[in-house]
């Protein structure tokens, strides 16, 4: 998909360092959200560990243990594949923005 060819390509870029990723759970989304990319996520970790370099891939998934599959089962896979968890969007963004900066003034 085209989402798996950029995040491939941007692991591939020595000038990225973090991926914001969102997955959607629940009715009109994909059965299986990280399930379809948690393949991509391992490579592009690895791409990027294999040059020296830490990619740090930041996810926010939206949706409830109600749902199928559920919430904690691919937050669950995201957390095993070495993904950081947001606990909302905006969180998700904010904490970019950190590893981004580094402590320097946003």
């Amino acid at each position: 998909t085209n989402r798996i060819s950029r995040l491939i390509e941007e692991a591939r870029d020595p000038e990225v360092a973090v991926i914001v990723m969102d997955f959607v759970l629940g009715f009109g989304s994909h059965e299986d959200p990280v399930g379809s990319t948690i393949e991509a996520i391992k490579e592009a970790k690895a791409i990027a560990a294999a040059e020296g370099r830490e990619l740090i891939i930041l996810a926010y998934v939206l949706g409830t243990d109600l749902d199928t599959p559920s919430l904690e089962q691919q937050s669950q896979m995201l957390l095993d594949a070495g993904v950081i968890l947001a606990s909302s969007s905006t969180n998700t963004g904010l904490l970019a923005r950190e590893f981004i900066c580094k402590g320097e003034e946003a």
